[in-house]
């Protein structure tokens, strides 16, 4: 069986990730509003470089540990390497696809569409309920699902 790799992170570290993500997306769908598309980018950025980089060394935790903890003592946060990196990856995905309807087939309204399912998405990941890292661990490991994800399995999965 394969080992499941976890990483240790402040636990305000991994929630400033979550929101930041998720203002970045609004922001994102109120300039698409005003025909503002290039911020598009930003969230993409983040999202992909925190997928390669793994979430110790994210972006956004990284900004948070240098400008915010000072507490070497604060609650952590233990997580699965592995969904991170996915949840990281679909954000990227998503905000991908975005852009190509953007730039590459210049059809608006599908973009503004998939903005719109992003934003809510990660809204509802922020406030801690059905995460693609929620997913995934339900999915791939059998455990930590959300509704949906129990759902699909069948209802056997642990529920928290």
């Amino acid at each position: 069986m394969k080992s499941t790799k976890m990483a240790i992170v402040p636990k305000k570290a991994f929630a400033f990730c979550r929101f930041t993500i998720c203002i970045l997306f609004w922001v994102t769908a109120i300039l698409l509003f005003f025909d503002i598309k290039w911020f598009v980018f930003i969230p993409f950025i983040i999202m992909l470089i925190s997928g390669i980089l793994t979430v110790k060394r994210a972006p956004l935790i990284v900004l948070y540990k240098v400008l915010f903890d000072r507490d070497s003592k604060a609650e952590t946060e233990v997580l699965n390497v592995s969904s991170i990196r996915f949840s990281h990856y679909v954000g990227a995905t998503f905000s991908l696809i975005v852009i190509l309807f953007l730039y590459v087939f210049k059809i608006n309204l599908v973009a503004y569409i998939f903005v719109g399912i992003l934003t809510i998405l990660q809204t509802i990941a922020a406030f801690g309920f059905c995460s693609a890292q929620k997913l995934y661990e339900c999915l791939v490991l059998g455990k930590n699902c959300c509704n949906l994800g129990k759902r699909i399995r069948g209802g056997s999965c642990n529920v928290r």
